[in-house]
Protein backbone atom coordinates (compact mmCIF):
# COMPACT_ATOMS: atom_id res chain seq x y z
CA UNK A 1 0.00 0.00 0.00
CA UNK A 2 2.64 2.63 0.46
CA UNK A 3 4.03 4.30 -2.15
CA UNK A 4 6.76 3.38 -3.89
CA UNK A 5 9.16 6.27 -5.47
CA UNK A 6 7.14 8.93 -7.10
CA UNK A 7 9.13 12.21 -7.56
CA UNK A 8 7.35 15.33 -6.17
CA UNK A 9 6.37 17.91 -8.01
CA UNK A 10 7.96 21.56 -7.37
CA UNK A 11 5.88 24.71 -7.34
CA UNK A 12 7.02 28.34 -5.98
CA UNK A 13 4.50 26.80 -3.50
CA UNK A 14 7.36 24.58 -1.90
CA UNK A 15 8.93 28.58 -1.07
CA UNK A 16 5.53 29.56 0.64
CA UNK A 17 7.65 30.52 3.74
CA UNK A 18 7.36 34.45 2.61
CA UNK A 19 6.45 35.03 6.04
CA UNK A 20 9.43 33.42 7.59
CA UNK A 21 7.76 31.07 9.86
CA UNK A 22 11.11 29.42 11.58
CA UNK A 23 10.29 26.19 12.94
CA UNK A 24 9.19 25.91 16.51
CA UNK A 25 9.22 29.53 17.38
CA UNK A 26 6.35 31.77 18.02
CA UNK A 27 5.66 34.44 16.50
CA UNK A 28 7.55 36.81 18.44
CA UNK A 29 10.46 34.91 17.86
CA UNK A 30 10.00 35.00 14.23
CA UNK A 31 9.79 38.81 14.31
CA UNK A 32 12.94 39.18 16.44
CA UNK A 33 15.05 36.45 17.19
CA UNK A 34 15.07 35.05 13.60
CA UNK A 35 17.28 37.79 12.35
CA UNK A 36 21.04 36.66 12.69
CA UNK A 37 24.07 38.52 14.10
CA UNK A 38 21.78 40.81 16.30
CA UNK A 39 21.55 39.17 19.77
CA UNK A 40 25.31 40.36 20.47
CA UNK A 41 24.52 43.91 19.97
CA UNK A 42 21.39 44.17 22.43
CA UNK A 43 22.44 41.76 25.21
CA UNK A 44 23.98 44.55 27.09
CA UNK A 45 20.66 46.26 27.88
CA UNK A 46 18.43 45.99 30.33
CA UNK A 47 14.86 46.53 30.16
CA UNK A 48 15.74 50.04 32.43
CA UNK A 49 18.76 51.22 30.19
CA UNK A 50 17.02 50.21 27.08
CA UNK A 51 14.12 52.17 28.09
CA UNK A 52 16.71 55.41 28.81
CA UNK A 53 18.31 54.67 25.15
CA UNK A 54 15.53 54.22 23.22
CA UNK A 55 13.96 57.84 24.51
CA UNK A 56 17.63 59.33 22.82
CA UNK A 57 16.73 57.50 19.71
CA UNK A 58 19.46 54.45 20.26
CA UNK A 59 18.21 52.11 17.38
CA UNK A 60 19.57 48.70 19.48
CA UNK A 61 17.63 49.66 22.19
CA UNK A 62 14.90 50.34 20.34
CA UNK A 63 15.15 46.86 18.35
CA UNK A 64 15.79 45.56 21.99
CA UNK A 65 12.30 46.78 23.10
CA UNK A 66 10.62 45.75 20.20
CA UNK A 67 12.05 42.15 21.11
CA UNK A 68 10.52 42.00 24.53
CA UNK A 69 7.13 43.38 23.53
CA UNK A 70 7.23 40.98 20.47
CA UNK A 71 7.73 38.14 22.22
CA UNK A 72 6.66 39.14 26.07
CA UNK A 73 9.07 38.59 28.68
CA UNK A 74 9.69 41.45 31.00
CA UNK A 75 6.57 43.17 29.52
CA UNK A 76 2.95 42.29 28.26
CA UNK A 77 3.11 41.04 25.02
CA UNK A 78 2.16 44.35 22.29
CA UNK A 79 2.28 43.52 18.88
CA UNK A 80 1.76 47.44 18.46
CA UNK A 81 4.45 48.90 20.50
CA UNK A 82 6.73 46.56 19.56
CA UNK A 83 5.85 47.72 15.49
CA UNK A 84 6.29 51.43 17.10
CA UNK A 85 9.77 50.58 18.00
CA UNK A 86 10.29 48.76 14.97
CA UNK A 87 9.64 51.42 13.12
CA UNK A 88 11.56 54.27 14.79
CA UNK A 89 14.47 51.96 14.27
CA UNK A 90 14.29 50.75 10.90
CA UNK A 91 13.99 54.39 10.25
CA UNK A 92 17.48 54.92 11.30
CA UNK A 93 18.67 52.15 8.74
CA UNK A 94 19.08 49.68 11.36
CA UNK A 95 18.58 46.60 9.32
CA UNK A 96 17.57 43.87 11.96
CA UNK A 97 14.57 46.37 12.71
CA UNK A 98 14.38 46.40 9.01
CA UNK A 99 13.41 43.02 8.77
CA UNK A 100 11.38 42.83 12.11
CA UNK A 101 9.23 45.42 10.81
CA UNK A 102 9.00 43.51 7.17
CA UNK A 103 8.02 40.31 9.00
CA UNK A 104 5.41 42.25 11.00
CA UNK A 105 3.70 43.46 7.50
CA UNK A 106 3.69 39.83 6.35
CA UNK A 107 2.10 38.54 9.30
CA UNK A 108 -0.39 41.35 9.70
CA UNK A 109 0.72 42.02 13.56
CA UNK A 110 0.71 45.34 15.03
CA UNK A 111 0.14 46.29 11.34
CA UNK A 112 -2.61 45.74 9.04
CA UNK A 113 -0.74 42.99 6.98
CA UNK A 114 0.96 43.98 3.49
CA UNK A 115 2.83 41.75 1.52
CA UNK A 116 4.66 44.48 -0.79
CA UNK A 117 5.27 46.57 2.38
CA UNK A 118 6.94 43.88 4.04
CA UNK A 119 9.00 43.45 0.69
CA UNK A 120 9.97 47.03 1.07
CA UNK A 121 11.37 46.58 4.42
CA UNK A 122 12.87 43.04 3.86
CA UNK A 123 15.08 44.78 0.84
CA UNK A 124 16.40 47.52 2.70
CA UNK A 125 17.85 45.12 4.97
CA UNK A 126 18.83 43.50 2.44
CA UNK A 127 20.63 45.70 0.96
CA UNK A 128 22.88 45.76 4.03
CA UNK A 129 23.24 42.11 4.48
CA UNK A 130 20.70 40.92 6.80
CA UNK A 131 20.51 37.39 6.34
CA UNK A 132 16.97 36.72 6.96
CA UNK A 133 16.10 39.78 5.17
CA UNK A 134 18.19 38.26 1.87
CA UNK A 135 16.37 34.62 2.35
CA UNK A 136 12.85 36.91 2.78
CA UNK A 137 13.52 38.93 -0.49
CA UNK A 138 14.31 35.91 -2.47
CA UNK A 139 11.31 34.70 -1.43
CA UNK A 140 9.46 37.75 -2.93
CA UNK A 141 11.34 36.94 -6.35
CA UNK A 142 10.40 33.35 -5.94
CA UNK A 143 6.83 34.17 -5.51
CA UNK A 144 6.45 37.60 -7.72
CA UNK A 145 5.67 39.76 -4.83
CA UNK A 146 6.82 43.13 -5.29
CA UNK A 147 8.56 42.55 -7.81
CA UNK A 148 8.22 40.51 -11.48
CA UNK A 149 8.80 36.79 -10.77
CA UNK A 150 12.22 35.81 -10.97
CA UNK A 151 14.17 32.64 -10.05
CA UNK A 152 17.29 33.01 -10.92
CA UNK A 153 17.13 36.71 -8.60
CA UNK A 154 15.90 34.41 -5.96
CA UNK A 155 18.42 31.69 -6.25
CA UNK A 156 21.06 34.88 -5.50
CA UNK A 157 19.19 36.59 -2.62
CA UNK A 158 19.23 32.81 -1.28
CA UNK A 159 22.84 32.13 -2.43
CA UNK A 160 23.99 35.23 -0.10
CA UNK A 161 22.03 34.54 2.92
CA UNK A 162 23.02 30.63 2.50
CA UNK A 163 26.98 31.92 2.82
CA UNK A 164 26.15 33.73 5.98
CA UNK A 165 24.84 30.31 7.42
CA UNK A 166 20.92 31.21 7.41
CA UNK A 167 19.32 28.32 7.47
CA UNK A 168 16.03 28.77 5.94
CA UNK A 169 18.00 29.60 2.69
CA UNK A 170 20.19 26.90 2.86
CA UNK A 171 16.61 24.89 2.44
CA UNK A 172 15.35 26.86 0.08
CA UNK A 173 18.39 25.74 -2.13
CA UNK A 174 18.13 22.66 -1.40
CA UNK A 175 14.88 21.89 -2.69
CA UNK A 176 15.28 24.09 -5.54
CA UNK A 177 18.09 22.13 -6.52
CA UNK A 178 16.11 18.62 -5.50
CA UNK A 179 12.69 19.83 -7.46
CA UNK A 180 13.89 22.01 -9.80
CA UNK A 181 11.94 25.39 -10.69
CA UNK A 182 8.72 23.70 -12.39
CA UNK A 183 7.17 20.14 -13.01
CA UNK A 184 9.52 18.55 -15.87
CA UNK A 185 12.82 21.02 -15.20
CA UNK A 186 15.83 19.23 -15.54
CA UNK A 187 18.12 22.48 -16.32
CA UNK A 188 18.07 22.69 -12.23
CA UNK A 189 18.10 19.43 -10.54
CA UNK A 190 20.87 18.21 -8.88
CA UNK A 191 21.04 15.91 -5.90
CA UNK A 192 24.45 16.41 -5.12
CA UNK A 193 23.77 20.01 -4.67
CA UNK A 194 20.43 19.72 -3.19
CA UNK A 195 21.86 17.03 -0.57
CA UNK A 196 24.79 19.31 0.34
CA UNK A 197 22.38 22.85 1.23
CA UNK A 198 20.33 20.31 3.06
CA UNK A 199 23.08 18.74 5.03
CA UNK A 200 24.23 22.57 6.09
CA UNK A 201 20.64 23.70 7.18
CA UNK A 202 20.08 20.38 8.75
CA UNK A 203 23.38 20.63 10.76
CA UNK A 204 21.27 24.00 12.13
CA UNK A 205 18.35 21.39 13.37
CA UNK A 206 16.57 22.65 10.39
CA UNK A 207 13.40 20.06 10.77
CA UNK A 208 12.48 20.63 6.80
CA UNK A 209 15.71 20.18 5.57
CA UNK A 210 16.24 16.60 8.29
CA UNK A 211 12.88 15.37 6.82
CA UNK A 212 14.52 15.76 2.45
CA UNK A 213 17.62 14.31 3.42
CA UNK A 214 15.29 11.13 4.55
CA UNK A 215 13.23 11.68 1.79
CA UNK A 216 16.54 11.07 -0.19
CA UNK A 217 17.80 8.42 1.24
CA UNK A 218 15.06 6.62 1.11
CA UNK A 219 14.20 7.22 -2.59
CA UNK A 220 18.09 6.78 -3.29
CA UNK A 221 18.29 9.92 -5.12
CA UNK A 222 21.97 10.89 -5.52
CA UNK A 223 23.39 10.01 -2.37
CA UNK A 224 22.74 5.94 -2.85
CA UNK A 225 19.77 4.16 -1.25
CA UNK A 226 20.30 3.99 2.78
CA UNK A 227 17.85 2.61 5.03
CA UNK A 228 19.49 3.83 7.74
CA UNK A 229 20.53 6.92 7.38
CA UNK A 230 17.06 7.12 6.18
CA UNK A 231 15.78 6.37 9.24
CA UNK A 232 18.02 8.42 11.12
CA UNK A 233 17.16 11.77 9.42
CA UNK A 234 13.44 11.01 8.85
CA UNK A 235 12.96 9.97 12.73
CA UNK A 236 14.33 13.01 13.70
CA UNK A 237 12.54 15.28 11.36
CA UNK A 238 9.48 13.61 12.39
CA UNK A 239 10.01 14.25 16.08
CA UNK A 240 10.66 17.70 15.41
CA UNK A 241 6.65 17.16 13.89
CA UNK A 242 8.17 17.91 10.03
CA UNK A 243 5.47 16.85 8.21
CA UNK A 244 7.78 15.43 5.43
CA UNK A 245 9.70 13.15 7.96
CA UNK A 246 6.43 11.81 9.74
CA UNK A 247 4.98 10.68 6.41
CA UNK A 248 8.48 8.88 5.45
CA UNK A 249 8.75 7.57 8.97
CA UNK A 250 5.59 5.88 8.25
CA UNK A 251 6.48 4.15 5.25
CA UNK A 252 9.55 2.37 6.61
CA UNK A 253 7.22 1.00 9.48
CA UNK A 254 4.39 0.00 6.88
CA UNK A 255 7.36 -1.43 5.08
CA UNK A 256 9.18 -2.88 7.72
CA UNK A 257 12.92 -0.98 6.63
CA UNK A 258 15.97 -0.23 8.46
CA UNK A 259 15.31 -3.56 10.35
CA UNK A 260 11.92 -1.49 11.72
CA UNK A 261 9.47 -4.61 12.97
CA UNK A 262 6.35 -3.68 10.24
CA UNK A 263 3.97 -1.90 12.32
CA UNK A 264 0.63 -0.34 10.54
CA UNK A 265 -0.62 1.19 13.70
CA UNK A 266 2.95 3.33 14.10
CA UNK A 267 2.57 3.83 10.47
CA UNK A 268 -0.75 5.53 10.64
CA UNK A 269 0.03 7.30 13.73
CA UNK A 270 2.92 9.25 11.66
CA UNK A 271 0.94 9.35 8.28
CA UNK A 272 -2.03 10.84 10.85
CA UNK A 273 0.55 13.48 12.17
CA UNK A 274 1.97 14.02 8.70
CA UNK A 275 -1.83 14.65 7.25
CA UNK A 276 -2.07 17.34 10.20
CA UNK A 277 0.63 19.28 9.21
CA UNK A 278 -1.24 19.55 6.03
CA UNK A 279 0.96 17.58 4.18
CA UNK A 280 -1.24 15.68 0.75
CA UNK A 281 1.36 12.45 0.85
CA UNK A 282 0.29 11.92 4.83
CA UNK A 283 -3.37 12.40 4.07
CA UNK A 284 -2.92 9.67 1.02
CA UNK A 285 -1.33 7.19 3.09
CA UNK A 286 -3.41 6.97 5.44
CA UNK A 287 -6.43 6.75 3.23
CA UNK A 288 -4.61 3.71 1.36
CA UNK A 289 -4.87 2.13 5.11
CA UNK A 290 -8.22 3.33 5.69
CA UNK A 291 -9.49 2.33 2.15
CA UNK A 292 -7.57 -1.19 2.09
CA UNK A 293 -9.12 -2.25 5.67
CA UNK A 294 -5.97 -3.23 6.95
CA UNK A 295 -6.56 -1.97 10.43
CA UNK A 296 -9.63 -2.27 12.51
CA UNK A 297 -11.10 0.95 14.04
CA UNK A 298 -9.90 0.30 17.15
CA UNK A 299 -6.35 0.27 15.69
CA UNK A 300 -7.27 3.53 14.39
CA UNK A 301 -8.37 4.83 16.88
CA UNK A 302 -4.79 3.91 19.01
CA UNK A 303 -3.24 5.02 16.61
CA UNK A 304 -4.72 8.65 16.71
CA UNK A 305 -4.36 8.48 20.41
CA UNK A 306 -0.32 7.69 19.98
CA UNK A 307 -0.41 11.37 17.87
CA UNK A 308 -2.28 12.91 20.13
CA UNK A 309 0.51 11.83 22.73
CA UNK A 310 3.27 12.83 20.65
CA UNK A 311 1.38 16.46 19.90
CA UNK A 312 1.48 16.76 23.95
CA UNK A 313 4.92 15.68 24.39
CA UNK A 314 6.02 18.04 22.09
CA UNK A 315 4.12 20.57 23.48
CA UNK A 316 5.81 19.95 26.43
CA UNK A 317 8.81 20.31 25.72
CA UNK A 318 8.44 23.73 23.33
CA UNK A 319 9.14 26.69 26.29
CA UNK A 320 6.31 28.44 26.78
CA UNK A 321 5.96 31.95 26.28
CA UNK A 322 5.52 34.33 29.28
CA UNK A 323 4.43 37.09 30.29
CA UNK A 324 4.46 39.46 33.28
CA UNK A 325 2.04 40.84 35.78
CA UNK A 326 1.25 44.29 33.91
CA UNK A 327 1.47 46.18 36.69
CA UNK A 328 5.17 45.76 37.03
CA UNK A 329 6.15 45.63 33.35
CA UNK A 330 7.45 48.76 31.34
CA UNK A 331 4.31 50.29 29.22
Amino acid sequence: MARQFAKKTFSMKSFSRFFCVILGLALGGVLIFGTAGMAAETETFTLDSALAAAGKGDPQAEFFLARHYADGPQVSRDYVKAVQYLRQAASQGYAPAQTGLGSCYAHGEGVPQDKIEAVQWYRRAAFQGEPLAEYCFGNAYAQGIGWPKDISKAVAWWQKAAGQGQADAENALGEFYLYGEFSGDTNHVNYAEAARWFRKAAGQNDAAAMGSLGYMYLYGLGVGHDFTRALQWNRRAAELDNGLGQDNLGQMYENGEAGLHQDLVQAYKWYWLSEQQGNPLGKHDALMIEWHHALTSQQIAEAKRMADEFHAELRARRPAATSEDPTDSAR
